[in-house]
């Protein structure tokens, strides 16, 4: 029995374009050949003599009738350096003064000395044993965390927050350092009593 050897053909497969697709056109060919057409239309147009002559100066001047002098213009920034500048906003500005009460300017400074300090909420569940599982993690990685209570339409919930901190800064470097244990906390801002 002769064995016969498999022979793989090798060729070398082409590539073949679907029906409708064209390669796209180059943008540099697209320039050139704008570049091109308007330099033969230009050329066209010169060959052909359409071109529009300079004007040039060719009266001359018809004798006996005497040529117009033209006399230098004046100067007049002197007589604009001289002059008073004519603003009337000095007399304008204290008309329209407004005069704000000082109720009401002490009433805004209060409103802007409040001090606000920042919490960051880790989670809030129903059980308590889900509270006290997610302090823990916290715990463990390094931050103090507290568990507040609170009832909202008759269902006790249990808050794990964290803080509370002096500057939004603090609260902001300790929300990264809790994101990259995998929690997802929240920054609220408080008035401080």
């Amino acid at each position: 029995m002769t064995k016969k050897k498999a022979v793989r053909k090798t060729t070398k497969r082409k590539t073949t374009r679907k029906a409708g697709h064209k390669r796209p056109i180059p943008g540099w060919i697209i320039l050139m050949s704008g570049v091109l057409s308007g330099l033969l239309l230009a050329v066209f147009i010169y060959v052909k003599g359409w071109v529009p002559e300079p004007i040039q100066n060719t009266q001359t001047p018809v004798p006996g009738v005497t040529e117009e002098v033209v006399q230098p213009v004046e100067d007049v920034s002197e007589n604009l350096s001289k002059r008073k500048p004519d603003y009337d906003f000095y007399s304008v500005l204290p008309e329209m003064e407004v005069v704000i009460p000082k109720e009401e300017l002490a009433q805004e400074a209060a409103r802007n000395s409040k001090e606000y300090s920042y919490i960051l909420q880790v989670g809030s569940f129903k059980q308590l044993s889900d509270a006290e599982e997610l302090k823990a993690r916290i715990a463990f990685s390094g931050q103090i965390a507290y568990i507040q209570a609170i009832d909202v339409n008759g269902t006790q919930y249990h808050r794990v927050r964290v803080g509370p901190f002096d500057s939004s800064r603090e609260a902001d470097k300790q929300k990264r350092q809790l994101e990259q244990g995998g929690h997802k906390p929240l920054v609220l801002k408080e008035t401080k009593s």
